[in-house]
């Protein structure tokens, strides 16, 4: 047993979005990329982190068990480093446990440490063997040490395309995906890039792609874990998920259910305009984002703006890659996402909506009283909406000011499950919530268009993955 100090705890609170690229075949990396030898040596331990509404009076504290890097030195953090890899290659892992129970370190179909019991360190070897999105996880207790914080994302890529194809994340894509990911840049009805392509002159990276990693946590359970003996209480699966799942209510909220609900270690805003989980793309700039579920609760991933493919579910590239707006994650479960970045539904174009086609144009709107009036212009790029501040610009709060730019064309992604919606620290959008914004379109006439004002992306730059590899986000909010 390791009774909680807080004052122990809080000195481990840090972070940042954490990204690792190991091996010698990552060609599908950007030139310049730090790449890291294909080691991992992981310290399994605990930590308190401060979640997304912790204040002087609201104490938004919670105890987590963890994957904590060593090589390289990255601060105590949940989730654990993404990792990314090439297919075949190899990677050595030392695992340490510093907790008072067996620990492990599983890949559902790549690896499995089996049982590193209290005190002990265990040296692997293993191979990258499959393509894909997959959480890395302690598979013991299940599924009790899975969500007290001990699981990651492990990306792996192909080393090659298809002959006579462009790049899919798939070794072995189906017919449909790869015809999918050979129409970007190519079909008339998807000009602009592949996916494996970037534009270094606009600061455009290849291969864009971006984790969700879901996860919700209860700060009064995992406090009750970590105060409790090994083997007894609420480490017990049973007893663990009937707390989690099933408290009943109390009038003061001080119930066990999850009152956090996290995107890749991060909630509400700190999602929601985080450029490494939230995409900022132009039009004709395709996207991948890889969703990994390591919480207990389903959650119902619904994205404004643009329909999604899924090309891949719990590692099946799928012959019938579905088109939609909600897509329903299960606990446990991996899907793809790709974001085709085609035109907003609401852009009305001579050759239908969303198509990176001639856009109608607008009628006049004479002057009203007190409104200043509009020509006739074509409706695409949204110039009222990249010129539209509220309050006006320039009003200030004493010297400061308050005024905020509309835009450029951000819209949300949230979750339809109501907890993340309602809960404490789940208050919509301080809950399980980012995003997708347009930062101009490759398709305007006369070539590329960058939005006015759009935002400092350093996850669409050529040096993205150094500032990856060194956090730069905090996560003690």
């Amino acid at each position: 047993m390791r009774s909680i100090d807080r004052r122990e705890f809080l000195k481990y609170s840090a972070g940042g979005l954490a990204a690792l690229y190991l091996g010698g075949c990552t060609h599908w990396l950007p030139k310049g990329t730090p790449v890291l030898d294909p080691v991992l040596d992981i310290t399994i331990t605990d930590a308190m982190k401060e979640m997304v509404t912790h204040n002087a009076i609201n104490d938004a504290r919670c105890y987590f068990w963890i994957y904590k890097s060593n090589i390289p030195d990255l601060p105590p953090d949940i989730p654990g480093p993404m990792v990314f890899v090439t297919e075949g290659e190899m990677i050595s892992l030392t695992l340490t446990n510093k907790l008072d129970e067996p620990h492990s370190l599983f890949i559902p179909g790549i690896f499995d440490s089996g049982p590193v019991m209290p005190g002990a360190t265990g040296k692997f070897t293993f191979t990258a063997t499959k393509t894909g999105s997959f959480l890395y996880y302690d598979n013991l207790n299940a599924p009790v040490n899975r969500v007290m914080g001990l699981h990651g994302a492990f990306i792996v890529m192909p080393g090659a395309p298809l002959a006579g194809h462009k790049f899919t994340p798939y070794a072995h894509p189906t017919a449909a995906v790869q015809q999918l990911f050979d129409d970007f840049g190519s079909a008339p009805h998807w000009p602009g890039l592949a996916w494996e392509e970037g534009d270094p002159s606009t600061d455009t990276v290849p291969f864009r792609q971006h984790v969700w990693l879901l996860h919700e946590a209860s700060s009064r359970l995992f406090a009750e874990v970590g105060n409790t003996s090994p083997g007894m209480g609420v480490r017990i699966p049973a007893n663990f998920l009937e707390a989690f799942q099933h408290d009943p209510f109390r009038a003061d909220g001080l119930n066990r259910k999850p009152e956090f609900f996290t995107i890749s270690g991060q909630s509400g805003h700190f999602a929601h305009n985080n450029p490494y989980i939230c995409p900022m793309h132009r039009v004709g700039e395709p996207t991948l984002v890889r969703i990994l579920n390591a919480g207990l609760m389903t959650h119902s991933m619904h994205i404004h703006a643009n329909h999604v493919y899924v090309p891949s579910v719990n590692g099946v590239v799928q012959d019938n890659v579905l088109w939609g707006d909600t897509f329903t994650s299960r606990p446990s479960e991996t899907m793809d996402f790709v974001l085709p970045y085609m035109r907003p539904p609401d852009i009305p174009n001579v050759g239908g909506v969303g198509r990176a086609d001639t856009p109608l144009v607008s009628v006049e709107n004479p002057p009203a009283p007190g409104v200043v009036g509009s020509t006739a212009h074509p409706v695409w790029p949204p110039v009222e909406e990249l010129n539209t501040f509220l309050p006006p610009k320039g009003t200030k709060a004493g010297v400061i000011d308050i005024s905020a730019q509309m835009s450029p064309q951000c819209y949300p992604m949230h979750d339809h499950s109501e907890s993340t919606q309602t809960a404490q620290g789940g208050n919509y959008n301080c809950g399980l919530i980012t995003g997708i914004n347009f930062t101009g379109d490759r398709n305007t006439p006369g070539g590329v268009t960058t939005f006015p004002n759009a935002p400092d992306n350093p996850a669409n730059g050529p040096d993205f993955r150094k500032e990856i590899v060194t956090p730069t986000v905090p996560f003690v909010f």
